[in-house]
């Protein structure tokens, strides 16, 4: 099986990346109006900030995991579900008129689905330089 190539520098900035969420979604558990317009007695604050952390707390120890592993097998895909749960959070930053969340989405998914993209390109070449 062959083994994913990936810059240095592509798994520094994704590792970032998936720090920053990671570090956003803990954030929001202490303190929800740091990701959240309106006050904190908003209905469904709490909520919201718990299912942030649901979602980008494990996801972005799973794709640390992979960036740092020997072998990257499943990194393909956890960039592409990281670069769409990104795009999500754009969709819901507009919706919501936090321009943060737009900008800090928007960056993101860029960084994933572009090593995304990178890794991709490099199966097909290494595909046809075996055929």
């Amino acid at each position: 099986m062959q083994t994913e190539k990936l810059t240095k520098s592509a798994i520094i900035v994704n590792a970032i990346g998936a720090g920053v969420a990671m570090a956003f979604s803990t954030a929001a558990l202490i303190d929800p109006t740091l990701v959240v317009t309106g006050g904190a007695d908003s209905p469904g604050v709490d909520m919201y900030a718990q299912a942030y952390a649901a979602r980008a707390i494990p996801l972005g120890a799973a794709l640390l995991f992979s960036l740092t592993s020997r072998h990257k097998r499943g990194l393909l895909p956890l960039l592409i579900v990281s670069g769409a749960v990104q795009l999500g959070d754009v969709a819901i930053g507009a919706a919501q008129g936090v321009p943060g969340m737009m900008v800090g989405g928007t960056v993101l998914a860029f960084i994933h689905l572009a090593t995304a993209g990178q890794l991709a390109l490099g199966r097909n070449r290494g595909a046809a330089a075996t055929a």
